[in-house]
């Protein structure tokens, strides 16, 4: 079985698919990636057949993604009109539309049995209706609706298929027409909101590692103190400074006298220095793998991208989450109604809030029994091998009956 993985260009895409694309290769099967720089070039250093396809996380200068990104500007981060432009009109419209052309030509010589993709990157789906193929789609934000873009998506879904030569989706059914993987906790889901038939749990691998990365030898040797974890995400932190700014220090400020350890991280691209000295007890480092440094913590301070929360989850912790943009208000509001994390608002957010809310998560029982009972759930769901059966059954033109 040939299987490609199409991704979003981003880590936070590209890391929760592949566990599974580890798992198919474990199996004996062929697996290749097609996505934009950089990730094009970190699944081919971790050993995986690439195909650099679509735009790059940066457009490539391309000009209608730098209209957008131009019309973007000076909107709240937050709401209704950001989101019509970043996901809608970004990502199931120019992203989708400059990718299925590449997907097809690539095709022509490697053609795949089943397609999956994380489910941001829509061009997989486009390009394996076009071929005749099942696809599948990896679920990263399953709490966020997608019900007030329903229209502005499907405007951009009919220019991307007509371009293709297929016929009109009103019903938006190519999104999880064969496969439709969640990875949540079955509690996690709110009740009441309609799923697709198609949709299977499937318990999350954290993977943030790339090119032999390992926890650092300095952070086992810090003193013997709580260690409380901070990070805006790999994308969020590259705006947090503009949206909102003094935010990060305002954070790290509140645990200067506190009797715990603190390690920060902003992204790869970013210069720690940026945020200034800070007192002995807490680093502020580019990356660190947080599926290495998380199991080590007593509670983290998050953005609330699903993956870090899902992250916490398998470490059993506590969390605050400082939500921005996209799906990290429903994730804050979930935590919060599940006694699993305190939420602050980052327009609102004071040093003296954050500290108030670090000593509650970290010193109240049930907000850890809450996040271990995630952990237990997690635990029971099936797992990238079984996975990888739902897709020989796709590429054999099985259905799903009874199975996960």
């Amino acid at each position: 079985m040939r299987v490609l993985f199409t991704t979003t260009p981003a880590p936070g895409h590209f890391h929760p698919l592949l566990p599974l694309a580890s798992a198919a290769r474990a199996a004996g099967h062929e697996v290749a990636f097609a996505t934009g720089r950089p990730i094009s070039d970190l699944a081919e250093a971790m050993g995986f057949r690439t195909f650099e396809a679509g735009l790059s996380r940066d457009g490539d200068q391309d000009a209608e993604f730098l209209e957008l990104k131009k019309s973007a500007r000076g909107l709240p981060p937050t709401g209704i009109e950001m989101d019509r432009i970043a996901i809608a009109r970004v990502l199931y419209g120019v992203r989708t539309r400059r990718m299925v052309p590449d997907l097809l030509a690539l095709a022509r010589m490697w053609r795949p049995d089943v397609v999956v993709r994380d489910s941001y990157e829509v061009g997989g789906a486009v390009a394996a209706e076009c071929l005749g193929v099942p696809h599948a789609a990896l679920d990263t934000t399953p709490l966020y609706d997608m019900s007030p873009l329903r229209g502005d998506i499907q405007r951009e879904l009919d220019q991307a298929r007509e371009e293709a030569g297929l016929a009109p989706d009103p019903e938006q059914r190519m999104l999880h027409r064969h496969l439709h993987l969640c990875c949540a906790p079955p509690s996690y889901l709110p009740s009441g909101r309609s799923r697709p038939a198609t949709l299977r749990a499937l318990r999350p691998m954290p993977f943030d590692r790339a090119d032999g990365e390992e926890l650092p030898d300095w952070v086992r040797r810090l003193p013997d103190r709580p260690l409380v974890y901070v990070t805006f995400g790999t994308i969020t932190n590259r705006w947090v400074p503009g949206a909102f700014p003094g935010l990060f220090s305002a954070v790290l400020r509140a645990f200067e006298d506190e009797p715990v350890n603190v390690v920060a991280t902003v992204d790869r691209d970013s210069d720690p220095a940026d945020l200034g000295p800070q007192p002995p007890h807490i680093r502020v480092e580019r990356y660190i793998p947080q599926s290495l440094l998380l199991p080590l913590c007593a509670a983290a301070v998050t953005h609330g991208g699903f993956n870090t929360v899902v992250g916490a989850f398998h470490a059993g912790i506590p969390q605050i989450v400082v939500p921005f943009l996209g799906d990290h208000p429903y994730n804050a509001r979930r935590c919060a109604e599940l006694g699993l994390a305190r939420v602050v608002d980052p327009a609102e957010l004071t040093t003296e809030g954050v500290r108030e809310a670090v000593r509650e998560v970290m010193t109240a029982p049930e907000y850890r029994a809450g996040a271990q009972r995630m952990r237990a759930e997690l635990r029971e769901l099936p797992g990238p091998r079984e996975a990888v059966g739902l897709l020989e059954r796709l590429a054999a033109g099985k259905g799903l009956e009874d199975h996960m």
